[in-house]
């Protein structure tokens, strides 16, 4: 008993220090309380964008100083690294998110979202994205084209709006974005892109994808104007009066029953066709023609009975009226015929039998180079001639009555002439040139394509043709279309 009695105290004090320890363990958990959070798998994923997420569940002792997200290259990314966002302080738990831009595109990038309390800075997961590769164009078709004709780029990572996407033509930008998707962009070609080879640029979203190869701006508008007012036809003559283009004879259908012999003028200022008098020769195709002095003679061809004639008449604007001169000094046949220092010259089809009409009297001149003569056209009074057949291309000299040999046409040339504008010709190439035009500027010798009326049209087909100021009229169609299209070389 005595024992127990000396030693109470000590029991006592023991009890009290357990019990103060006790109550000391039960209060550090809600001392060391600490922010709990969460990263979100980032979404809207783009090239050199992305939107963060991320979510506080419980918010320490103390609040929340500072939140926000950390990213690199490299794992587990903290305060130190390069990509950094803060929110600042937050009261309550809850999601948070922040939108980031200019990362590079094609990367893998690390992200961890971070919350700072009293107790220190903790980090939700690591978590992994790759912003989308950088765009690329691959090819795009057709390479060449004019303005106002579509162009179809393909590539990848093209996924975007059209209002996110631009387009250039070398350093002209496109104002009409058809479409965009993933892998193929459709585009109009502008005005004003420099004639030539250019490069196409596509920006995505800010990035910039440049074509290998050139893309080559034809140069060249097409508008469509009023019909022909006469029947669609082929093998008929045209010309230019003045200010007035002109279509006529020829034939509606393939027989030569179908010959015609109605004239059609038109006027380009009010856009319209009037039929004049009758060609007074009678029904005729395959005719030719030449002007000199503001008249038209109009000659030669086969009548509806598929008989040639070597007949020739002149026709007068002013009065309307035709009028016959001497017959073709050569046989009954079909030519070509142009103008040259006042007089008249015809190149006998199939042949290369050449003949002049001065003052109303035929001469017989030096044999023209090739038996096969296909197109003719005179610059600044000095006539140039084509065959078809091995694209030879001659000049004539008519003083000296002689033929010089230029430089060969490079495309396949269709045996239609076009018109002559400001000291250049413009010739149509066949189909599997794709129905271009070709300038050629005689003081050089050179030859620069042109855009076609393939861009408007679908398989044209080239009929007549004539210049009026600076501009150029061509009735398309044959015997099934009267459509009519003025052609601006310059544009």
């Amino acid at each position: 008993m005595q024992l127990i009695q000396k030693q109470f105290p000590f029991l006592l004090a023991a009890l009290f220090l357990l019990t103060v320890g006790c109550k000391k363990k039960e209060e550090d958990p809600q001392q060391a309380a600490q922010t709990s959070l969460s990263t979100f798998i980032p979404t809207s994923v783009d090239f050199t964008s992305v939107t963060l997420k991320g979510s506080i569940s419980t918010v320490g002792e103390g609040g929340i100083t500072d939140h926000g997200f950390v990213w690199g290259e490299t794992a587990s990314p903290d305060l130190n690294s390069a990509g950094k966002h803060s929110l600042g302080a937050k009261t309550e738990a809850g999601a948070f998110e922040h939108p980031v831009t200019g990362l590079t595109a094609g990367k893998t990038y690390h992200v961890r979202a971070y919350a700072t309390d009293a107790q220190g800075t903790v980090y939700g997961e690591d978590k992994t994205f790759s912003t989308t590769n950088s765009p690329t164009i691959t090819e795009f078709t057709p390479t060449e084209a004019g303005q106002g004709d579509t162009i179809t780029i393909k590539g990848t990572n093209f996924n975007a709006t059209t209002a996110e996407t631009s387009i250039k033509f070398g350093t002209t930008a496109a104002t009409t974005i058809l479409s965009v998707s993933e892998t193929t962009i459709k585009v109009v070609v502008p005005s004003g892109v420099t004639e030539g080879a250019n490069k196409i640029t596509a920006t995505i979203k800010g990035l910039d994808a440049a074509s290998t190869t050139d893309f080559t701006y034809l140069e060249g508008l097409w508008t469509q104007k009023k019909d022909f007012g006469g029947v669609a036809r082929t093998s008929a003559v045209s010309f230019t009066i003045g200010t007035k283009g002109y279509i006529g004879l020829g034939k509606s259908g393939s027989a030569s029953s179908t010959a015609l012999d109605d004239l059609w003028e038109y006027d380009a200022a009010t856009d319209t066709w009037t039929q004049k008098a009758n060609y007074s020769g009678g029904k005729r195709s395959f005719s030719t023609s030449f002007i000199i002095n503001g008249i038209a003679f109009v000659g030669l061809g086969a009548d509806e009975n598929a008989n040639w004639k070597k007949d020739f008449w002149q026709y007068n604007p002013t009065t309307n009226q035709w009028s016959k001169i001497d017959d073709f000094a050569g046989s009954a046949t079909f030519g070509l015929a142009f103008s040259v220092g006042g007089k008249g010259f015809v190149i006998k089809g199939g042949a290369n039998e050449f003949w002049e009409i001065d003052t109303g009297v035929w001469n017989q001149k030096n044999d023209a180079p090739t038996t096969r003569p296909s197109i003719v056209f005179v610059v600044n009074d000095v006539a140039y001639l084509i065959s078809a057949f091995d694209k030879k291309v001659w000049k004539y000299n008519a003083v000296a009555d002689n033929w010089t040999s230029l430089k060969d046409f490079s495309a396949n040339l269709f045996s239609f002439n076009v018109g002559v504008l400001n000291n250049k010709a413009y010739l149509a190439s066949r189909s599997d040139d794709g129905y271009v035009f070709w300038e050629y500027t005689p003081t050089t010798d050179t030859w620069v394509k042109k855009q076609g009326l393939a861009s408007r049209v679908s398989t044209p087909s080239y009929s007549e043709a004539f210049a009026v100021g600076d501009k150029i009229y061509i009735r398309e169609g044959g015997t099934t279309r009267a459509s009519v299209w003025e052609f601006d070389p310059t544009k």
